[in-house]
């Protein structure tokens, strides 16, 4: 692709998803107390945190990275998603990583949106690969090269001292396990729909 998606219909899903982010992070600490990722309240049947605790950040510096990341994700996949197409994607990414991070990560507090990003990366490259666009396989493979190298060797500690916290090198993985999951629902969902 070539350009970006300046069109109304692929901005508005990642400006609703960036205000949200800003909104919140406006309201710290408040917004962490009520609605931050912390299992134990999840448990007790507060489950909204599994979704609203990764539009929280720890710091400006990581709402500014994960903010970059999404404008990432918008100007290399944008074109693919048309409002409902991009926030029903958001939603299943943020709700299927959160809950895998609940049972599978040992987190006592999860803040941030790089699993989620991770997931939209994984998604828009799928989509690149059955448009037979070419760099949708460099895509998929710099990621697994990344997250591979932060699962065996660990995260940068430049990133970890700049977001003031550890980088949650298990939501990445997870983040790309999620959206191949999601990308072959989105697969199944055309062939029934064209059926």
């Amino acid at each position: 692709m070539l350009g970006l998606p300046l069109r109304r219909q692929f901005i508005i899903g990642p400006l609703l998803v960036f205000s949200c982010m800003i909104l919140l992070h406006l309201f710290e600490p408040y917004s962490s107390e009520l609605l931050g990722l912390f299992p134990a309240k999840v448990l007790d049947g507060e489950w909204w945190r599994v979704i609203t605790g990764q539009l929280l950040h720890t710091n400006l510096n990581h709402l500014l990275l994960n903010s970059s990341g999404l404008v990432l994700v918008w100007a290399l996949h944008g074109e693919y998603y048309s409002v409902k197409h991009y926030l029903i994607v958001m939603l299943l990414c943020l709700t299927l990583v959160g809950i895998t991070l609940m049972f599978f990560a040992n987190y006592s507090h999860y803040a941030g949106l790089s699993g989620v990003l991770h997931s939209l990366l994984i998604y828009g490259g799928i989509i690149d690969i059955t448009k037979q666009e070419k760099t949708g396989w460099l895509l998929l493979l710099g990621i697994a090269i990344k997250v591979a190298y932060e699962n065996i060797v660990g995260a940068s500690v430049e990133t970890e001292e700049l977001i003031g916290a550890s980088v949650a090198t298990e939501a990445h993985l997870i983040g790309v396990i999620v959206g191949c999951v999601v990308a072959v629902f989105y697969f199944y969902y055309q062939v029934i729909r064209h059926k």
